[in-house]
């Protein structure tokens, strides 16, 4: 493993936060993708921008839904949809997002048994995605019913049952999820390399596997918690425990540090302390 240099360093590391920046309005497409789907309107990207990214400030700075609760809150103070038909789309989102994260979680269980790199170049191991994508593909096929009716009772359960979203729209918001993590891991794949750490594709999904599942941790934007895990992570692969630390220092310096000095900004612009307030107080009545 060789030691970059300082330029070497701020190259890659200003890549990656170019690759943060490109994910910032697919994550509010995906939103506006739902919203149109629930609301049948094309609305204005750029609030919806402002939304994402004041969400992600609130995020990073309370524990709890309060993110989602900012974004409903927003589209309704922006007067775009109703509170029941921004809080279905936000719940419709959480729900496309699921088959891309599941899938993450899934290779960071493998590649972590394994401890070591899962080579995706290698034919054997594209013959086990295609089949495995095969057998899921099939499975889905035969238990469409119960699939048909068990997302009709999670309707029904979350009072959803008025408020319809056509297939096709979550398929769109599905697909953003797709890119939009894919973002997330050549983005810890750049800084990785920053550092002159080659990690494999699965690592780096693995890590931001990890990241992932840090976030749901009951503290403060997953303080301590994500860290922790990316540093241990890094380290199960093989990184030596200082590269490690780089490695998620910048990382976090990027998705958090960067995401909350941003998001402060589009907190600000949207209605700044009545936006914050209102979001903390919705997501402390939804932990009650």
């Amino acid at each position: 493993m060789t030691q970059p240099g300082f330029v070497d360093v701020l190259a890659q590391a200003s890549l990656a936060t170019l690759v943060y920046a490109i994910s910032i309005p697919i994550v509010a497409e995906r939103w506006r993708t739902v919203l149109g789907g629930v609301t049948g309107e094309r609305l204005p990207r750029r609030p919806l921008v402002l939304a994402s990214l004041a969400s992600s400030f609130v995020n990073n700075l309370t524990a709890g839904p309060a993110g989602d609760a900012c974004r409903i809150i927003a589209v309704v103070k922006l007067r775009f949809a109703s509170a029941s038909r921004a809080t279905a789309a936000a719940l419709y989102e959480r729900v496309s997002e699921i088959p891309v994260i599941a899938l993450m979680i899934a290779t960071a269980i493998a590649v972590l048994n394994r401890g070591r790199v899962v080579r995706l170049g290698s034919s054997r191991t594209i013959w086990i995605i295609v089949i495995a994508i095969t057998v899921v593909a099939a499975g889905l096929g035969l238990c469409r019913r119960t699939i048909a009716a068990a997302w009709l009772r999670w309707r029904e359960r979350h009072d959803l049952t008025s408020i319809a979203i056509a297939p096709r729209v979550l398929a769109q918001s599905a697909a953003w999820s797709v890119v939009v993590w894919g973002l997330d891991v050549t983005r810890l794949w750049l800084i990785a390399r920053a550092f002159g750490v080659s990690l494999s594709p699965a690592q780096a999904a693995a890590l931001s596997a990890i990241s992932v599942v840090g976030g749901w941790a009951p503290t403060i934007g997953g303080l301590g918690v994500v860290e922790g895990g990316l540093v241990a992570g890094l380290i199960a692969f093989g990184v030596p425990s200082g590269s490690a630390i780089a490695i998620t220092a910048v990382e976090r310096g990027i998705s958090y540090g960067l995401a909350t000095a941003i998001g402060a900004c589009a907190l600000a612009a949207l209605g700044g302390r009545e936006l914050w307030a209102a979001a903390r107080a919705t997501a402390a009545g939804a932990r009650t």
